[in-house]
């Protein structure tokens, strides 16, 4: 009787531990996604990008005007205050892009019952490419 019992204990807590690791398995599942194509292909990239180079173009004109009759180091004051602008343009401008991106990758990664996801250039094996979704889930969000 002592070693059925002891039989059916074992067999008990191998099931459970089998079980176990397969729900654990399930849910450690990570997800990756191409986050540098998602925004190459973001349907606002290409006019943010016409912007940003214009507004490049402006502080070099305005840095090429000004800087002849500044010693070095109002130069350098100088191109710091421009490139302080347009980094803060290029912000604006690209935050809300950002953060439509992440919340389509949240979305999507919770649809599949993912909890991780990471860019796909540090996944070296396995998981699971939300690229081609989180890109469809972008693109129809802007439609």
């Amino acid at each position: 009787m002592k070693k059925y019992l002891l039989t059916l204990v074992m067999t008990l807590v191998l099931a459970l531990g089998c079980m176990g690791s397969a729900f654990a398995a399930e849910s450690n599942l990570v997800g990756y996604v191409n986050v540098e194509r998602v925004f190459r292909n973001h349907p606002d990239m290409q006019a943010t990008m016409s912007v940003l180079k214009l507004e490049r173009q402006k502080a070099q004109q305005e840095f090429e005007a000004k800087a002849p009759s500044l010693d070095d180091k109002g130069k350098q004051e100088l191109g710091q205050k421009l490139s302080e602008q347009v980094d803060k343009k290029e912000a604006s401008l690209l935050n809300p892009i950002r953060a439509a991106i992440r919340k389509a990758i949240a979305e999507v990664a919770k649809a599949h019952g993912i909890a991780n996801v990471v860019d796909a250039s540090a996944m070296v094996y396995g998981g699971m490419d939300l690229t081609d979704e989180v890109m469809a889930q972008v693109n129809g969000a802007k439609k």
